[in-house]
């Protein structure tokens, strides 16, 4: 009851207060390196903001706001992992989930996914491949507001041997809705006559991408007949973490392909 009455009065008078997410990342780098980057009020959304070198006021012995690729030129990142924390003050629980975050080349383009999750996240996994730092290489990262609705942002990292790329949608109740990159391309147009290995979806969901039972519980991909080449399970992350790829086997990605999902919740 208090924290409904506390809602309530958050949305009539605009909270006085304001929730602030932050999205923090660590790197590894070959030679033993560590890199600490932070960006402490990141908007909900797909479209993401970029995270620079955070030294926590002095505390760490890291030069901050630099890009990585301009702080660490030349060295070689192995491992990373991205962490997502709210402010949001007791009893109310943090309601923040991890969307997508990546290695951006000096053109814009993904170069690889970074894994992560919540504030219980526990493991700095390996990256897909090795990325070399040089001025322009860049990291940016994404969050959303978890609840039950049907209508929230669904995100997937889809990695080859030889690109990576992210695909973002906002669902529609019992619909089939189709992921577009940042540049509005499909799974087919932007992967056309690759080999994808891994994928990983993620929706802020609270009680599942399917709690309602007119969804489907999963994200998919399917050939332009509509014939089904894979079945993508959904991560939604609050504290401890999902870490690892939802599938991670070979799917051979064709120009007309798409990659969908829908919900009911």
């Amino acid at each position: 009851m208090f924290r409904e009455i506390l809602l309530n009065l958050c949305s009539e008078i605009w909270c006085v207060y304001k929730m602030a997410v932050a999205i923090t990342v660590l790197v590894r780098f070959s030679n033993g390196q560590i890199a600490y980057l932070s960006n402490l009020d990141v908007a909900t959304g797909a479209i993401g903001e970029e995270l620079l070198t955070a030294n926590g006021a002095g505390d760490l012995s890291q030069t901050p706001d630099v890009r990585i690729g301009q702080a660490y030129t030349g060295l070689v990142a192995t491992h990373a992992v991205a962490i997502v924390q709210d402010n949001t003050p007791e009893p109310w629980d943090s309601s923040a989930r991890y969307l997508w975050g990546n290695f951006r080349g000096p053109n814009g383009a993904v170069i690889v996914p970074i894994d992560g999750g919540g504030s219980g996240t526990g493991s700095m996994p390996q990256l897909y491949r090795p990325v070399t730092m040089s001025t322009g290489v860049t990291i940016f990262a994404a969050q959303a507001s978890s609840n039950d609705s049907a209508t929230l942002v669904g995100s997937m990292d889809v990695c080859s041997p030889s690109k990576c790329d992210n695909f973002t949608a906002t669902g529609i109740d019992s619909t089939n809705v189709e992921l577009l990159n940042k540049d509005g391309s499909t799974i087919g147009q932007s992967m056309n006559g690759l080999t994808a290995t891994t994928m990983t979806a993620r929706y802020p969901f609270n009680n599942g991408l399917n709690s309602a039972l007119g969804g489907i519980q999963s994200f998919f991909v399917t050939s332009s007949d509509g014939a089904m080449k894979a079945m993508v399970p959904a991560q939604s992350v609050r504290d401890t973490a999902v870490l690892g790829p939802s599938i991670d086997y070979p799917v051979r990605i064709l120009q007309n392909d798409g990659a969908f999902f829908n919900t009911d919740t």
